[in-house]
């Protein structure tokens, strides 16, 4: 192709033809010229429809996180319930408002949990490639709210938990060490309580009831209900982001 043209030009110089060699030099850089752009559109739509791909991939991980954090919400959501139950009791035995059989579970009253989630992470590393500026946005606010629970659990609810009543417990000898050590299957039932030995409870109950009506330990249970409540309140908040999310994410996968 390239030797037709020249071909062409040196014939046109050769025939004293300057005007048409000079009007067809213009027409070859016109077409040079639009080649590229040609070459240059194809190669842009070509990096779009990978990008596209990719972001489609990235966003069906991030919804397949989000579902199985949501998950992990609703038995946080679950144990919250058995431990508000469980401090409402105490607190009417402080009343006497409450025996000691109608007291549920007391070792729940140690319970913390494993707070993390898939999407947070999943996202810090494949955030960037993505250019939905709606998926950008709720991100942010998804994040910042799973960061308020955070903030909430960790600085807060599980020092308070383990430095401050846990060692409570301890010192006031409230552990059935016979029967745990006896326990063959320490896992938890589907209500994530222990299963009783005997009809026996890890927590000496009696000796959980005296110390419930403690001044000293209804002023603790006063500051776990008040910062559990305060993790619910926030983990209500990120249920409802995770459900959006994934519906925004559902949307706009659509158009991929």
């Amino acid at each position: 192709m390239i030797k037709f043209f020249r071909k062409i030009r040196q014939n046109l110089l050769m025939e004293n033809k300057t005007g048409k060699y000079f009007k067809y030099a213009i027409g070859e850089i016109i077409l040079v010229v639009i080649g590229i752009l040609i070459a240059l559109g194809i190669n842009n739509w070509n990096e779009n429809r990978k990008n596209k791909e990719s972001e489609k991939i990235i966003l069906n991980n991030i919804n397949k996180n989000l579902t199985i954090d949501s998950v992990q919400f609703d038995y946080y959501k679950e144990q919250f319930k058995q431990i508000d139950k469980l401090h409402f009791e105490l607190y009417g035995l402080a009343q006497n408002e409450q025996t000691i059989d109608s007291i549920s579970e007391p070792l729940l009253i140690r319970r913390t949990l494993y707070f993390k989630q898939l999407v947070d992470s999943d996202f810090i590393q494949n955030i960037r490639p993505i250019n939905n500026p709606k998926i950008n946005e709720v991100f942010t606010i998804y994040v910042q709210r799973v960061d308020d629970i955070e903030e909430v659990y960790f600085r807060q609810l599980y020092p308070l938990i383990e430095h401050t009543l846990k060692p409570l417990l301890k010192e006031h000898k409230l552990y059935n060490t016979e029967n745990w050590f006896r326990l063959k299957n320490r896992n938890f039932q589907k209500d994530y309580t222990f299963k009783k030995v005997n009809n026996k409870n890890l927590i000496d109950k009696n000796r959980f009831i005296e110390l419930a009506k403690t001044i000293e330990f209804q002023q603790l249970l006063f500051e776990l209900n008040a910062k559990w409540n305060e993790f619910n309140t926030r983990l209500e908040i990120v249920i409802e982001e995770n459900d959006n999310f994934r519906k925004l994410i559902t949307s706009e996968l659509k158009n991929y």
